[in-house]
């Protein structure tokens, strides 16, 4: 660790303390009738490949997961989030990253700072990001990473939660 220069542990010091989500609660927002949410469709980023469901809302998610029997990969994130832009950058569009999730689930990502994505981070105990879980088509968490995911850890979380849904 003597060969270490200070200021690399400043800066981990300081990615690990920008993702800390403990910031003041905003005033809560009541969420939106169920039957008014549109079907979630796939759509691709510019930048990622991932295959996320065009849905700032969880449950039309789950509903689709239900019907089409598929456990779902769900990613929090934030704009003001390093590490999530690690993942968004460099995780996701790794080839073998965004095939495997999208052949074997449904894949939905939600702003930690949107009122939808907030209420979803309160539901689930999210508090720090970047935060992946892997749920059951009825919402049950399967798996859950905290930090940066790399591709490796992506499968092993993903591979087991395809043997506990089946």
């Amino acid at each position: 660790m003597k060969n270490i220069p200070r200021p690399f542990f400043a800066l981990v010091f300081l990615l690990i303390a920008a993702c800390d989500s403990s910031r003041p609660a905003k005033k809560p927002v009541q969420a939106a009738a169920p039957w008014s949410a549109p079907v979630p469709t796939p759509k691709s980023t510019a930048i990622s490949q991932v295959a996320w469901l065009d849905s700032e809302r969880l449950m039309p998610v789950l509903e689709k997961a239900t019907r089409e029997k598929r456990p779902v990969f769900v990613e929090f994130y934030a704009s003001w989030c390093a590490p999530c832009k690690v993942m968004e950058e460099d995780i996701f569009t790794q080839i073998s990253v965004y095939q495997y999730l999208n052949a074997n689930f449904m894949n939905f990502h939600t702003d930690f700072d949107s009122p939808a994505g907030k209420t979803i981070a309160e539901i689930y105990a999210v508090e720090k990001l970047p935060t992946v879980l892997f749920l059951a088509p009825n919402g049950v968490v399967l798996e859950r990473h905290t930090g940066i995911a790399n591709p490796s850890v992506l499968k092993a979380l993903g591979d087991s939660a395809l043997r506990k849904v089946k």
